[in-house]
């Protein structure tokens, strides 16, 4: 049968760079892939950023929902966000994301695994 949550009953918690908060909205625990890793929705405070990172094995794509700010590789490559751009990050890339604007920015984020 249907899955369903109500993401207003899905409890916030810490990520794991240093800053900001998510929501994981569905685990690969509850579905029925080899591919799927997690489907979640981010909180970055202003003038927070996410630390450098990479996801190994794993493509994320994001959906900036709220804010503004830049992402960087490892280069110091930048692209600046705002709300409606959507990005791709392939797997083992590392990069962070900076929040520049005086709101918390919000993303929608996507992990496929890589086989």
């Amino acid at each position: 049968m249907f899955n369903k949550k109500n993401i207003q009953n899905i409890p916030t918690e810490q990520t794991s760079h240093n800053s900001g908060s998510r929501k994981m909205l569905t685990t690969k625990e509850e579905v029925d892939s080899r591919c799927f890793e997690a489907f979640t929705y981010g909180f970055l405070p202003p003038k927070e950023k996410w630390v450098m990172h990479k996801h190994e094995n794993i493509v994320e794509i994001c959906l900036v929902v709220k804010g503004s700010g830049v992402i960087r590789n490892l280069k110091g490559e930048t692209e600046k966000f705002e709300s409606g751009d959507r990005f791709i990050f392939p797997s083992d890339i590392e990069h962070e994301i900076e929040n520049l604007s005086e709101e918390t920015a919000e993303f929608y984020f996507f992990r496929i695994q890589c086989i």
